[in-house]
């Protein structure tokens, strides 16, 4: 028998492999065949897949035998003694994520708000200065889209404003998935995380001396990155100084007897690398979205921040980036949706299709910034025990960044022609890996209203 070969190749650069939709209605779960010549059942139907990843006796770890390999890392992954967060299951999963956990919750993220917005403003009234002003055309990806998502998990983790600069230029940062860093970037980046958390236990503050590069300044400047402290401003009214995650997690688990050291470092690195590669391909394929649905695009011009909670939500359901993640080995013989699943299979939920399953929502190829889809609902962040992490936080940066460029910039256009933009391989998550734009100053013009 023929195996259609997984990963499947996408017609459309910004769109998900039509082939998903022909599965879904004939074969919702099928085999297909591997780059290394195994095989594994594709899942592609929205409620297979969130049963799925619910069970217990589906396993993330790509050390079991018969875990679905893609990628060259999945199997050098095997050989790491000392796996990652996203790389666990059950008790010793929930062990460390229970330790990070409170620092994401919508409560939590809400009071990074501020931060979001300060990053989001300071790279728009660049892009200003340099080229709106100057009516010059630019590329969005490199100067807004890429840059706003690392440099708030930086200043959330708590690395010294002095390194974010070199420190986002980093490829580890910019990955689709921790485990995909090349060995040396991970080594690099490892011994960087493991140099800050060894500063927050010492008490040595390298938040002004340029702790990647080991730059050596006056250590006179009030040192608040490595605890969390009240002080008296100006005014004599009392200010909450936020202290970063390293320094909560030194704190509250190390100093505890919760974590080791080593297991800190490893849980900042992956809270470093894990999401920004999905977030910059979400927040560009968001933009060029809106450009293809005109309609849509007038909403968003003539009230960008009422229209961006939902904007955000859709942008995430209707482009679902990922294509490779959501993979599972089962641990145990089972039964889905009469399917008989055997233990050591290799499982591959495919959520980019659960996300266009025509069960799961009306019309899913069609764009609406008025759809109505439950949060939980959503695959694009996972689901089950090792649904995304940083989930509440990506909405948010999402919502806080395309309501604020077209609030900046009604007016911001493509530039030049659509068939000419680049976009990442057919065959691996979706992206657009430049976006140039330019801003028409006949369209200036904004209401803040409620949605229609």
């Amino acid at each position: 028998m023929a195996y259609q070969e997984f990963p499947f190749t996408r017609e459309k650069a910004s769109e998900p492999p039509s082939l998903y939709a022909k599965l879904r209605r004939e074969r919702p779960i099928s085999k297909v065949k591997l780059p290394g010549g195994n095989y594994a059942w594709l899942l592609t139907r929205h409620e297979d897949i969130r049963v799925a990843l619910s069970s217990a006796k589906l396993s993330v770890d790509p050390r079991t035998p018969g875990y679905p390999e893609i990628r060259r890392r999945d199997r050098e992954a095997t050989t790491n003694t000392k796996p990652m967060l996203v790389a666990l299951d059950g008790s010793e999963h929930a062990r460390l994520r229970k330790a990070v956990d409170a620092e994401f919750i919508p409560e939590a993220v809400s009071e990074q708000r501020l931060l979001i917005h300060g990053i989001v403003d300071n790279a728009l009234d660049a892009i200003n200065r340099r080229y709106v002003e100057q009516g010059q055309p630019f590329d969005l990806i490199e100067e807004f889209v890429a840059p706003i998502p690392i440099q708030i998990i930086c200043k959330i983790v708590g690395v010294p404003t002095s390194d974010i600069v070199w420190l986002s230029q980093d490829t580890a940062l910019g990955t689709d998935h921790p485990r995909d860093v090349a060995e040396d970037e991970k080594r690099l980046l490892v011994q960087y995380v493991g140099r800050l958390v060894d500063s927050r236990i010492s008490g040595e503050d390298l938040s002004d001396r340029g702790g990647g590069k080991g730059q050596e300044e006056d250590g006179n400047k009030k040192q608040c990155e490595s605890k969390e402290e009240e002080f008296k401003d100006k005014g004599g009214e009392y200010v909450h100084v936020h202290e970063g995650l390293i320094s909560k997690l030194v704190r509250h688990q190390y100093e505890t007897g919760n974590l080791s050291r080593d297991e800190i470092v490893q849980l900042v690195y992956v809270i470093l690398t894990a999401g920004n590669a999905a977030l910059i391909n979400s927040l560009g394929l968001a933009v060029l979205t809106l450009f293809e649905n005109q309609d849509e695009l007038h909403k968003v011009r003539r009230s960008p921040l009422a229209f961006a909670p939902g904007l955000a939500a859709e942008c995430l359901r209707y482009n679902t980036t990922s294509a490779l993640d959501c993979r599972r080995v089962a641990t145990d013989d089972f039964i889905l949706a009469g399917t008989k699943i055997m233990k050591g299979d290799g499982v591959v939920c495919a959520v980019q299709s659960a996300d266009r399953d025509e069960r799961a929502t009306h019309r899913p190829d069609v764009f609406d910034l008025h759809r109505k889809y439950p949060a939980q609902d959503l695959f694009g962040f996972g689901y089950g025990a090792h649904r995304c992490l940083g989930e509440y936080l990506a909405k948010t940066e999402l919502e806080i960044a395309l309501g604020a460029l077209f609030k900046r910039f009604p007016g911001l256009k493509l530039h030049g022609n659509a068939e000419e933009l680049e976009f990442t391989a057919s065959r691996e998550n979706i992206g657009v890996l430049r976006l140039p734009v330019f801003v028409d100053p006949n369209v200036q013009f904004h209401r803040i209203i409620m949605p229609d």
